[in-house]
């Protein structure tokens, strides 16, 4: 069961893509997106879930809002299984639990306004009608640094910060206990990045909001979680807190992906570690550790066993071979 202090927690969770062939559609493989993931996140904290492109973080995060079925396994929201509930209760469910898409150009519809994109879900959910409804619209655009008076105004008549501040403001307007942000700034120039950051971590302590903070972005990541986790070819590779994150990597993955990321403290910067080959397809993931094919230190045990969770102190999790838990040191120098 959940924690007291967890608002999340998944447990083994799985999501198969079928692949057919043939008239009747017969199921000859799978594409494994996501394979027996488990972490949590605690009430008021910032989880950041970062990998390559493809590795499974945007449909993870699909399957534990409800909006995919899982292949398998269990999300738990505030001590409820969320692949339980029906009617009533997940349409609460979907009140409580919010996400901000990437591409602020293509998460607004364009038909409609500004004031009725935020005012869908309140009038929708019961929250405030009428007049009132309109006011609550007007303060969350204020809240998110926009003017009230934008109510009737429609997206193609702002900039794509603007319209990230108004996909939160929505995201925003159904007093949800845990947001998921899918890649929020990647689409933003480098200078609006920090602007909507900074938004996200004020709106985090004025709401007690949790967030899932999905990117590839290292320097991102950084600035705005409590805790990180490394995803790899739909598996979890290490979670840490996030200064023992980037202080001891211990995934020969993480640690590739730190080295490549630029730092602008020459005290930080490192020799890149070069990774040998292209992801493997999720559709026939190699056997025993998914990163061996690609890893710079595997062993042969590596590809033949697949390596289990190792729970290490200060809640720090890895999956390799070669960390020894009582003197945990990554295998990969830099």
């Amino acid at each position: 069961m959940i924690g007291p202090d967890k608002i999340l927690e998944v447990k083994n969770l799985k999501k198969y893509f079928p692949v057919t062939k043939g008239i009747f559609s017969k199921v000859v493989n799978n594409v494994k997106a996501v394979d027996d993931i488990s972490f949590y996140i605690r009430e008021g904290e910032t989880l950041g879930l970062v990998g390559e492109s493809g590795c499974g973080k945007t449909t993870a995060s699909r399957v534990i809002l409800a909006l995919d079925k899982p292949t398998s396994g269990n999300v738990y929201f505030g001590g409820r299984d969320i692949f339980s509930l029906r009617g009533e209760e997940l349409k609460k469910l979907r009140q409580e639990m919010q996400i901000i898409f990437q591409d602020p150009y293509s998460s607004l519809n364009p038909r409609m306004s500004v004031g009725n994109i935020i005012a869908e879900g309140i009038g929708a959910h019961g929250i405030a009608r009428g007049a009132q409804k309109r006011e609550m619209v007007e303060a969350l655009l204020e809240k998110v640094g926009l003017s009230g008076s934008y109510y009737g105004r429609y997206p193609h008549e702002f900039s794509g910060g603007q319209r990230q501040r108004i996909a939160i403001a929505r995201a925003l307007s159904l007093k949800p206990r845990l947001i998921v942000c899918d890649e929020p700034v990647s689409a933003l120039d480098v200078s609006i990045q920090a602007q909507i950051l900074n938004l996200l971590s004020e709106l985090k302590r004025d709401f007690n909001l949790s967030y899932l903070f999905i990117t590839h972005d290292l320097s991102v990541v950084e600035h705005v979680s409590d805790r990180i986790a490394t995803m790899y070819l739909g598996e979890i590779a290490e979670v840490a807190p996030t200064d023992e994150f980037y202080s001891n990597p211990l995934h020969p993955y993480t640690v590739a992906l730190l080295s490549s990321s630029m730092s602008p403290d020459p005290g930080r910067r490192k020799k890149a570690v070069i990774l040998k080959g292209d992801v493997p397809s999720p559709l026939s993931p190699p056997p025993g550790c998914r990163f061996h094919t690609r890893c710079p230190v595997a062993i042969d045990i590596c590809s033949v066993k697949w390596p289990g969770p190792k729970e290490l102190a200060n809640g720090h999790m890895v999956r390799c071979h070669l960390v020894d838990q009582d003197n945990p040191q990554s295998p990969v120098k830099v």
